[in-house]
């Protein structure tokens, strides 16, 4: 059995309640409200009255590797409100109604509910048909292991670059389209083989919804650029090492609201994933169903349904034992459920609390080696003071392997553990500091498969 690291935990209680003093004297504050989930760091982008409610948190680091599905890792720094109020006529859409714009479905984001809102929604629409907004930050941190070594721990410093952009247009309220940047990246001043890590992603989305119905459809169009480190142990390889990868991806969606508290939606995507290595080329096909449901002003509730196909181009298939078997190219197949529940407060102090529970089974079309089922917590805590913020988020992931084993008689075990830990302070309208924390760790019955790492950065944010 896997045993738990008490000293990690204990060490862990103890950081966030100093944390938890330091923002003692600014917690009292109340402000607009903002999600904790962090997808966007553009903040709060004045816009049109999207309405709706806020839902589905996004994960906050790559945990799918080439076998399942590389996905990208999102920004770990919230953003702050804006200091200029809006206007009568101008509403703010907030990070999480940006995320369901670019992650989500544009089916998320809900209708204006009344005559006044809706004269509104038009007007600024028609006065405001381009609407962009512009992030940047840059920081300087420091990590004991980030290639996720397994043996060789290379510690090195780095900077840090993000920047965002996103430009949106609805000019006609029954019609909206956007584009969407993000780039990120690391460079690492002492390791000599992985100098440059980043993700560049682009996305576009056209939507046609119309006002006096309740139902919506549209197309997302998608392109990720990866060069990263990842842990490649679904793939039976002990290591991590540099990742290169272009991926292209069509989504069509289609949304309707059931009631004016529930909502469902659904949709498709078809991608290609090429990869420096011609052997986990791959084409990918995934179907999602989501229902959001606000149960009250504060509570929200969100549960997904998910089904991932990906076919690789070139990598063999394996029996139970690992080894490569003749004939025909590997095809996973990947099911999975999800429940998430989200409150907002006015306390400062629990100004947003989250919690989440995933649960997945992978197939393949050969002798089940990579055949796994996991299931996957989260839990998300955010303070909100005049200035200050604080953003915490706890997951533990346990992989159950159905026949792959690393001695005979010992069938493999591996659970995952992850901390985020956020500190914001706002220096001006435009400016704010950030400090970051990030610990993962991986606990394993094979060594080959353990590892543990850590990321600290502090650093400075621009948005406009």
């Amino acid at each position: 059995m896997i045993t738990v690291n008490y000293k990690f935990l204990t060490l862990l209680s103890v950081f966030l309640l100093h944390t938890s003093g330091v923002l003692s004297e600014h917690a009292f504050a109340q402000t607009i409200k903002e999600p904790s989930s962090f997808v966007s760091n553009l903040g709060n982008l004045e816009i049109i009255n999207l309405g709706g409610f806020d839902t589905s948190p996004v994960p906050n680091k790559i945990t799918e590797t080439p076998i399942q599905v590389v996905s990208a890792e999102p920004p770990t720094s919230p953003s702050p409100p804006t200091q200029n109020a809006p206007t009568k006529r101008e509403s703010i859409m907030t990070d999480e109604e940006l995320e369901f714009l670019l992650f989500g479905s544009i089916d998320e984001v809900g209708l204006p509910e009344t005559e006044s809102e809706e004269n509104d929604f038009i007007e600024l629409a028609e006065s405001k048909s381009w609407l962009p907004s512009v992030s940047a930050s840059v920081g300087f941190g420091v990590s004991d292991n980030p290639m996720y070594g397994p043996y060789v721990r290379e510690s090195s410093t780095y900077m840090e670059f993000e920047t965002e952009s996103f430009l949106l247009r609805q000019a006609n309220p029954d019609y909206l389209s956007y584009f969407y940047f993000y780039g990120e990246g690391k460079r690492f001043l002492e390791v000599d083989d992985h100098k440059l890590t980043g993700i560049l992603l682009l996305q576009a989305e056209h939507s046609y919804r119309p006002t006096s119905s309740p139902s919506s459809w549209g197309a997302k169009l998608r392109h990720t650029y990866y060069d990263q480190a990842f842990d490649f142990s679904d793939l039976g390889l002990p290591f991590s090492m540099q990742v290169q990868s272009n991926k292209s991806e069509i989504i069509p969606h289609f949304g309707y609201q059931l009631t004016p508290k529930i909502k469902l939606s659904a949709e498709t995507a078809f991608g290609i994933d090429r990869y420096d290595n011609p052997s986990e080329n791959n084409s990918d096909q995934k179907i999602q169903i989501d229902l959001t449901a606000k149960q009250s002003e504060q509570t929200t509730l969100h549960a997904k349904i998910s089904h991932h196909t990906i076919r690789y181009v070139e990598r063999s298939r394996k029996d139970g034992e690992g080894t490569n078997l003749s004939g025909g190219n590997l095809t996973t197949e990947k099911t999975g459920v999800s429940g998430s529940w989200k409150r907002l407060s006015n306390n400062p102090w629990l100004d947003t609390l989250g919690a989440e529970f995933k649960y997945s089974q992978l197939s393949d079309n050969a002798g089940a080696y990579y055949d796994y089922s996991k299931i996957s917590t989260k839990l998300s805590h955010e303070i909100k003071g005049k200035k200050w913020k604080s953003v915490t988020e706890l997951g533990w992931a346990n992989y159950l392997y159905d026949i792959r084993t690393v001695s005979p008689g010992a069938q493999f075990e591996r659970q995952s553990y992850g901390v985020d830990l956020l500190v914001t302070r706002k220096i001006s309208s435009d400016w704010e500091i950030y400090l970051k924390w990030r610990y993962e760790e991986d606990q394993s019955n094979a060594r080959d498969y353990e590892y543990y790492t850590n990321f600290w950065a502090l650093g400075v944010k621009w948005e406009n």
